[in-house]
């Protein structure tokens, strides 16, 4: 198809393609259309580069499986909000301080990049932001998910494990995240026997502070507090005890 003989209900199709949120009839018959309409390639190709470039702010992160129904829920809220503000006239200072073919944390970060890097845009191609309120909602809300799954991912990353060493077999090492959070990894420690438990301790200046419990060999056990310098060891217990009973059979000693 000619790229001046596009059909308009497909602008806001490719944005959607784009962005990989289209399913079933409606990917089908943008796929069978865009094949032949060099139109919809160039805004579907614009608009992930344009996408690309908002993802560079976060490393890479699996989305969680409800992610698209939250983000579409999101959208619908931004519209709602937007059609609710349509009625009052923006301040003529702030709409010429706005970009306008760019929502604002995305020209913000455009602005940053050398001009050479940009392709020119024909200028029958309409722009991903400006297709219609809801496409413009969309994209903001995608531009928060981005930075905010970039932020947890940032915050949850390893920075050190300590491996604990004893009397049985499987592996048993505390994790320390970037934000502070630690916890205790066990896996493939043998079952306690029956009517055993295992129990976790911090241990600082020689003062054991509990810190779980688990009844199998395989558990995470979250570890609070500053445990710089301290032992994190484990026991084997009939109960929940406030004070060990028994040698520990794992340890470790965290580095200050």
């Amino acid at each position: 198809m000619p790229i001046d003989g596009h059909a308009e209900e497909f602008d806001e199709l490719a944005g959607l393609y784009a962005l990989r949120v289209l399913e079933g009839d409606e990917l089908a018959r943008f796929e069978v259309h865009s094949a032949d309409c060099e139109r919809c390639q160039l805004m579907v190709r614009f608009d992930r580069e344009a996408l690309a470039r908002v993802a560079l702010v976060a490393p890479a992160m699996d989305p969680s499986p409800d992610f698209k129904a939250r983000l579409m829920r999101r959208a619908a809220e931004e519209l709602a909000a937007t059609a609710a503000q349509s009625t009052v006239s923006p301040d003529p200072t702030t709409r010429q301080a706005a970009s306008a073919d760019e929502p604002p944390l995305i020209s913000a970060r455009l602005e940053q990049e050398p001009t050479h890097q940009l392709r020119p845009r024909p200028t029958n191609v309409v722009s991903f932001w400006r297709r219609s309120p809801w496409m413009s909602a969309l994209a903001a809300v995608f531009v928060v998910a981005v930075v905010t799954a970039g932020a947890f991912t940032y915050e949850n990353q390893t920075v050190a494990t300590y491996e604990l060493t004893g009397s049985v077999s499987g592996s048993a090492r505390v994790v320390v995240r970037r934000s502070g959070a630690a916890e205790l990894d066990l896996a493939g420690v043998p079952n306690p026997e029956p009517g055993f438990i295992y129990e976790a301790w911090i241990i600082a200046g020689g003062k054991p502070v509990a810190a779980g419990v688990t009844s199998t060999g395989d558990a995470k056990l979250p570890l609070s507090g500053d445990l710089r310098g301290t032992t994190i060891a484990i026991t084997k217990e009939r109960s929940r005890v406030d004070a060990p009973t028994s040698d520990p059979i794992l340890a470790a000693v965290v580095q200050s």
